[in-house]
């Protein structure tokens, strides 16, 4: 950074942060300029657009290297050139963030938690109660095989909790049910648990418990992808062990691919808000994955046919991964939220 600054220097040559003997204009120790502490207000407004501009250079280099150099942000920076880039890790944090936030504005604006109960959903509760009424008939009738008697009456119990959106206390209704039979005839324990969580989110939601589920899946799915950045790093670790990179240069690489993937998500969006596509982001697919492709290419000094081939291991390797976290994650938020 070259300095801009037209304040005198001090006579004193100890840094006045940390202590440290200065030699010229900056301490070696700590970086800061060893200059008069009393500065004017246009000294202020001066170092106020300098550190802006500044940071906004950095910026737009980083992400010009970024996006037509696949690969060679991550080789500048692991060599050493990093004064003229963003630190990885604040470039991945404000790119998920605007990218979060462009998501929050551009989907749906209803409430997902407010509840409701649509008239599909009203029609869906009414067969039930229909279904449980017909089980009934067929018991009074002796359509019912005796072994099948005990399982059939639980059956008609259950059907009519879930059709009953009027009372909202269905879960502590049904939980009520299954302790009032005898241990055989009631539904396995899981079977109770998945019944007793889904009435529970039925009771507080009503028919909008769906679009409260996707909610809680989406607000927790930024700290899902940051728990995956290590993963497809030591995916990247595996598939190059022969590369002379320790761990944290693979880690430098995996930031940058899912900063791009951000960046290309945001510019995505915005072209969707004008589109309205459905196939949109399905077709944004094949041009990252030929940029993971260069990327590796130029990142880890291989040929084309090498980088596709690894390409399509680690990503294979990273949506079994995914699909694995994203379930744990699901059943979390459905057993614990």
């Amino acid at each position: 950074m070259i300095a801009l600054s037209t304040q005198h220097l001090r006579k004193d040559k100890t840094c006045l942060n940390c202590g440290q003997e200065v030699q010229v204009r900056f301490c070696s120790y700590c970086g800061q300029e060893n200059v008069q502490t009393k500065e004017s207000f246009r000294h202020l407004v001066s170092h106020f657009f300098q550190d802006i501009t500044h940071y906004d250079s950095k910026f737009l280099t980083s992400l010009k290297f970024l996006f037509f150099y696949p690969g060679l942000l991550t080789k500048e920076y692991i060599n050493g050139k990093r004064m003229a880039y963003i630190n990885p890790i604040r470039l991945y944090v404000f790119t998920s963030f605007v990218f979060f936030l462009i998501l929050g504005m551009t989907g749906n604006r209803d409430n997902p938690y407010e509840r409701e109960v649509q008239a599909k959903q009203q029609k869906e509760f009414e067969a039930m109660l229909m279904q449980a009424d017909s089980l009934q008939d067929a018991l009074r009738q002796g359509r019912v095989a005796p072994a099948d008697t005990a399982s059939t009456r639980n059956r008609i119990q259950v059907l009519r909790v879930m059709g009953t959106d009027t009372i909202r206390n269905a879960a502590h209704l049904y939980d009520s049910i299954q302790q009032s039979m005898p241990p055989q005839m009631r539904e396995d324990w899981w079977e109770r648990k998945i019944q007793t969580r889904t009435l529970e989110m039925r009771d507080k939601y009503g028919t909008n418990m769906g679009k409260a589920f996707a909610d809680k899946v989406l607000y927790s799915f930024p700290k899902l992808m940051f728990l995956l950045l290590p993963f497809f790093a030591l995916l990247l670790k595996w598939f190059f062990r022969r590369k002379s990179w320790v761990y944290a240069d693979h880690a430098i690489f995996s930031i940058h691919f899912h900063t791009f993937i951000f960046m290309f998500g945001i510019l995505g969006m915005l072209l969707n808000t004008l589109l309205h596509s459905e196939t949109l982001f399905g077709w944004m697919m094949i041009p990252v994955f030929l940029y993971f492709v260069f990327a590796v290419r130029n990142a880890y000094q291989v040929s084309t046919g090498t980088a596709l081939l690894r390409s399509l291991g680690i990503l294979a390797a990273y949506a079994l991964g995914t699909i694995m976290v994203g379930f744990i994650s699901i059943f979390l938020i459905f057993a614990f939220s």
